[in-house]
């Protein structure tokens, strides 16, 4: 694996007679170096031998860097083979990926999906996987893949060379997975109709969006309740994160892999570093950002995180993918989400509160705010002040609509802009580029000297009115209308102005 590409390696074994020996070319790290002891312990519980041979291994390419256990398998077969143990007729059809345990066992490895979906346009390849990742292959329709428990079964298959052990994947749709969302409902949250319509704009139009507001007020609830409104994810999308997530899977992780069949939310914590979050490390694995690609990454208490970690989400904000670049190579990262915070006014936390006093020095305040760099501000869309809820509402047991009145709005607004962005790269009004986000806000001239006129009494950047007509757009979407209004601009403006 190398990001989320899957490179294809050639395991080539050469066992010959003379003095007895092992020796591994091709860049193998620890992991793979290691494979040798694994393989000859579960060689030997299956009742064959591959010792007392002079025996040479390349992988190939030989300048490619070879990490992890998932050539285990093929360098048990290539060795069985090699040796004369077993005969597999059209060995070269099968393509190997597992880690064996030393009794034999196969277990589960991470990039399945990947390497699935590499060989899915070779309806004459055979993948052959451990049984822990059936799940994976599964989701590639059309592909044809074996897969056993043990070393011992998969050689059986393969004496067999039967078309009876042979899958074929049927994708996603036969999948049949029930959508629950097991997320708090908007039902439950009492008063915040302001924050509510927020998020569900931004909903619709996969905005970034910031909550600032008093301790307390129900920023973080609001938030969470936000997977519940977002439309279900495409048979493509699915594919995309689940991708991601296969390559981001350890080797010690559960065997039950499941497919992403939920758009994610991921809220890492305030002292998460720049590596965790955009990805990288010694393997170059993906990081929180990355893991939300089509979903949410929500960052609670924006200001405490470390401002460096902050600054990296501004260009895959931007760009929708992170390039993690080091010695080893340059590794590009799908990262395409909602980036939403939630912070308080200051310090203490009170300077919006109406009924509880600030004791923030004005330096003070001004240092927190300046936690938050202006250029990231300026790519979030909506910001919202959450106020406190006032105590009388307690006891409502009605908060109003439900998450699911919300996501048919929604949902509607998301099918217009598919059915918009039919022929373009786009698939939401946030990834406009500034020249659709003109032509598809479809203005009249007064309303565009209205936006204009807006924009330079806020002093609003190039990005920031652009922004605002994406939400604009968003904005008329949801009331169905084909042109934005002097009433949509009105709104989007309210969501621009970073208050407290």
């Amino acid at each position: 694996m190398f990001g989320i590409k899957a490179v294809p390696v050639s395991v080539e074994v050469d066992s010959s007679q003379g003095l007895p020996g092992f020796t591994l070319v091709g860049l193998p790290d620890n992991a793979v170096r290691e494979s040798r002891e694994r393989v000859v312990s579960a060689v030997r519980s299956i009742g064959k031998v591959v010792t007392g041979f002079r025996t040479t291994v390349n992988l190939s390419p030989a300048d490619l860097r070879k990490e992890g256990s998932a050539l285990d398998l093929p360098l048990a077969i290539g060795m069985l083979v090699s040796t004369g143990e077993i005969t597999v007729e059209q060995l070269d059809r099968y393509v190997f990926v597992g880690e064996l345990s030393l009794d034999g066992l196969l277990k589960p490895v991470r990039g399945v999906l990947s390497i699935a979906m590499n060989l899915s346009e070779n309806h004459d390849d055979i993948l052959v996987i451990p049984r822990g990742n059936v799940q994976e292959a599964s989701l590639v329709e059309g592909l044809r893949f074996v897969c056993a428990d043990s070393l011992k079964e998969c050689v059986e298959i393969l004496e067999r060379n039967s078309s009876l052990d042979v899958n074929v994947a049927k994708g996603i749709s036969s999948y049949g997975v029930k959508v629950e969302y097991g997320v708090p409902d908007f039902k439950n949250v009492v008063g915040m109709e302001g924050v509510k319509r927020a998020l569900e704009i931004a909903a619709a139009g996969a905005h970034n969006f910031l909550l600032v507001g008093s301790p307390g007020a129900g920023k973080t609830l609001c938030a969470k309740c936000l997977p519940g409104i977002l439309p279900e994810m495409t048979e493509q999308e699915i594919l995309e994160t689940t991708r991601i997530h296969s390559c981001a899977r350890r080797s010690g992780d559960s065997e039950d892999f499941r497919p992403v069949m939920l758009r994610p939310f991921r809220s890492p914590h305030h002292s998460a570093s720049m590596v965790s979050l955009v990805g990288g490390g010694s393997r170059l694995l993906p990081g929180e950002a990355s893991l939300a690609h089509n979903g949410v990454l929500f960052l609670d208490e924006l200001p405490e995180f470390n401002r460096c970690v902050l600054e990296a989400l501004r260009e895959p904000m931007e760009e929708g993918e992170i390039s993690v670049s080091r010695a080893s190579g340059t590794v590009v990262w799908p990262a395409r989400f909602m980036m939403g915070a939630a912070m308080n006014p200051c310090p203490c936390g009170y300077s919006m509160d109406p009924k509880r006093e600030c004791t923030c020095l004005p330096e003070a305040k001004k240092r927190y705010r300046e936690k938050i760099s202006g250029p990231l501000l300026d790519r979030i869309d909506i910001q919202v002040s959450v106020p406190p809820v006032d105590a009388s509402l307690f006891d409502a047991r009605d908060g109003g609509e439900s998450s699911a009145d919300i996501r048919k709005r929604v949902c509607a607004a998301r099918t217009i802009q598919r059915e918009r962005f039919r022929n373009l790269p786009f698939k939401s009004n946030a990834e406009m580029t500034s020249e659709y986000a003109h032509k598809f806000a479809r203005m009249s001239a007064d309303v565009e000297r209205f936006a204009v006129a807006a924009a330079a009494k806020m002093d609003l950047s190039a990005r920031g009115y652009f922004r605002l007509l994406k939400v604009s757009r968003t904005i008329a979407d949801l009331r169905g209308a084909a042109a934005v209004s002097v009433m949509d601009l009105s709104e989007a403006l309210r969501y621009r102005a970073f208050r407290g």
